[in-house]
This record gives C-alpha cells, structure tokens and sequence, in this order.
C-alpha cells in the first residue's frame, strides 16, 4: 500500500511541474497561445513560459485557475500570420 500512496504522490508532484503552450489561431491571422502549467509551479511558471513564447511581450487574454492546473491566455501583439 506505501508503494502505491508514493507511485500516486509522485506522478500528482510531476503532473504540477509541466508546462505547456498551445498555439491557437483566430480569424484575421491573430495567434493566441494557451499556456497551461500544474498548481505547484503555480502561475510563475506560466508567465515564464509566455515570455519564451512572446520574447516581446504579450497581452493576458485570460487567467484561470482549477484544481490540478493554471491555464494562462495570451496574444502576442506582434504574432500575426499575414492573410492573403
């Protein structure tokens, strides 16, 4: 049973390290990237990564925080596909 209780424990530690970006691509041409990071990083490690997504900086579209992760909303004012 302490091997299973510290299998669970470990897979729920690393399950909140993660960080990642999703590129989303709204009409226009607008990029927006949907960065979601587990609850013990906390939101430190989303805006990390949104600045290595948007080195020049980003506009937060929306924050939303749940039980097992944080997601973060951004656009980037420069990220703009040219449309033909």
């Amino acid at each position: 049973m302490k091997r299973v209780t510290a299998v669970a424990f470990l897979i729920l530690l690393l399950a909140g390290c993660s960080t990642t970006a999703q590129e989303i691509r709204r009409p226009g041409g607008i990029k927006e990237y949907s960065i979601t990071c587990g609850v013990g990083s906390g939101y430190g490690a989303c805006y990390e990564r949104a600045n290595q997504v948007c080195p020049g900086g980003y506009d937060t579209l929306s924050e939303d925080g749940g039980v097992w992760t944080n997601e973060l909303r951004i656009a980037c004012p420069s990220a703009k596909t040219p449309t033909e």
